[in-house]
């Protein structure tokens, strides 16, 4: 009898150990899975069509040297006729780099860079495009706008801006830009030949 009492206890001894080593096993495998779930949310984004995809840095890069400084641009002078030109200013401080920079008079465009020497304008100087590559520059009518890309219908392009006569192509994108007002036009003394700023660019009355 006393035989047969111990060998339950050991029998149920013997079953508590099995069952708590499985239940640690268990615990364990779970515990695993959760850290592989977590690994994998911080290094991929999913994106709606379950395509996963690497997650962007968010770190922001520095803007490239040699921006335009375009707000130290601006048209200056007109002079029409075959001998005529369009004058460009940098008023600023620094030298400008005018590669990529757009002068256009529709539907004629020509990038500084590739006709003005070095490709910029010293800081305090001009340079003069010559009427034949600014599309031609008569009396009656037309225009000069400058560009930061060749987007010449996009009015967050364009930067600078006049029109004379009767006008060119690209009013409505400078007054989409702010620059010129709806409708306006400068209308040049012929015994001056020329039309100078004096003041606002966006005012016609600046011009004479």
């Amino acid at each position: 009898m006393h035989r047969s009492r111990r060998l339950i206890v050991s029998l149920l001894a013997l079953f508590a150990l099995v069952a708590a080593a499985c239940s640690s096993d268990s615990d364990d495998g779970a515990t695993a899975a959760t850290d592989d779930d977590a690994g994998e949310s911080t290094a991929e984004v999913v994106d709606a069509d379950d395509e996963p995809t690497t997650a962007a840095p968010t770190t922001t890069e520095a803007s490239p040297e040699g921006t335009v400084l375009i707000n130290d641009l601006q048209i200056s002078i007109v002079e029409f006729g075959e001998d005529g030109f369009v004058e460009i200013v940098n008023s600023g401080d620094e030298d400008v780099d005018i590669n990529g920079i757009w002068l256009c008079q529709f539907p004629s465009y020509v990038d500084l860079g590739t006709v003005v020497d070095g490709g910029l304008i010293a800081a305090g100087t001009s340079v003069q495009i010559p009427a034949g590559v600014a599309g031609g520059l008569d009396i009656a009518g037309g225009e000069a706008a400058l560009y930061t890309s060749r987007d010449f219908g996009n009015s967050d392009e364009i930067f600078a801006y006049v029109q004379w006569g009767s006008g060119g192509g690209r009013a409505d994108v400078a007054a989409g830009a702010g620059i010129w007002p709806p409708g306006a036009s400068v209308t040049p003394d012929p015994e001056f030949g020329n039309i100078e700023l004096f003041g606002d660019p966006a005012d016609p009355e600046s011009w004479s």
